[in-house]
Order: structure tokens, then sequence, then C-alpha cells
């Protein structure tokens, strides 16, 4: 008795995605400047960035922070229009 084992094999062509599907910008720490929210001394010392923050508003999240800068991320579908 002969065991006949057939395997078929599919390989579909790879296809490149039409446009992008993500950006991603990347701000360098030297032009990151922080400033103090509030100023109490019986509270913590908080800071802001009005760069990062923008771009928290725009739709755009921190990916990676690094020693040079931070990456940001966002689908190109949450684009507003602005960058």
């Amino acid at each position: 008795m002969a065991l006949t084992v057939g395997i078929i094999l599919g390989m579909a062509p790879a296809v490149e995605p039409r446009g992008k599907r993500w950006q991603y910008p990347y701000e360098e720490r030297q032009w990151v400047k922080f400033g103090p929210i509030n100023r109490r001394d019986d509270e913590p010392q908080l800071v802001k960035s009005k760069v990062l923050n923008d771009l928290g508003n725009d739709g755009w999240e921190m990916v990676q922070t690094s020693v040079g800068g931070y990456l940001f991320g966002r689908s190109e579908r949450q684009s507003t229009g602005k960058t």
C-alpha cells in the first residue's frame, strides 16, 4: 500500500500598500524647550513643552525617546492636514 502526500504551496506576490500608512516626525532634543507649569514652592515642579503638547493635540503619539530627541508617530488616517 502506497501513501501519497500532496502539498500545494501557494505564494502571493508581495504588494506594496498604496500610499503611506504611518507618519513619523522626529524632534531633536535641542529644539525642545521646557518651561515650568507651576511656580509654587509647596508643589512638585512640573514642566511642559509647547512643541510636544502641540504634537499631542494634533494626534501624534510619542513612540520613542532617546538621548538625541523624540520620535512621534500617527496613522495617516488621523492626519488633520497639519504637520
